[in-house]
């Protein structure tokens, strides 16, 4: 079994098995249409692609209480986004200022008609979590691994 890297020129190979995973991700693998529409609606996968940060202030006097920091970008498969950083200084909290950075944030990812956005929180920070599921995000039953390099690496 040869295990290569991919020159772009050859991507295109992918594509099939790229349209299955999308496919068995949909929910419904048996809705009609379900495989044409996906195939259509799939760019052509490249070697790179670029991103672009948006980052939302909440500002009283001049002075940033709050930020939401996000993040568009199309990897190959259509536009996705990330809410990458939500911080609200601590005297400030409780004045709503996370739901209406959050706000903006779904309404850039919708003008931009991104396909899928994510975001991450501590599964412990229940006021983050409340914050993002009344903005529209929920919880997925997939599981995040993380790979750090090792040490001296």
């Amino acid at each position: 079994m040869l295990i290569e890297a991919l020159p772009e020129s050859e991507l295109d190979s992918i594509r099939p098995l790229l349209l299955e995973l999308l496919i068995s991700d949909a929910g419904d693998p048996a809705s009609p249409g379900l495989r044409s529409r996906l195939d259509e609606a799939l760019p052509r996968t490249r070697a790179t692609f670029r991103g672009e940060n948006h980052v939302f202030a909440a500002r009283e006097q001049g002075r940033v209480l709050a930020f939401c920091w996000c993040v568009v970008f199309d990897p190959g498969t259509g536009l996705e986004g990330e809410v990458a950083e939500l911080y609200v200084l601590p005297g400030e909290r409780g004045r709503g200022l996370a739901g209406r950075l959050l706000g903006e944030a779904t309404r850039l990812f919708a003008e931009r008609r991104v396909t899928f956005a994510s975001v991450w929180t501590d599964p412990g920070n229940q006021v983050a979590l409340r914050a993002y599921q009344t903005a529209g995000f929920t919880p997925t039953e997939q599981l995040v691994l993380t790979w750090n390099p090792p040490d001296g690496g």
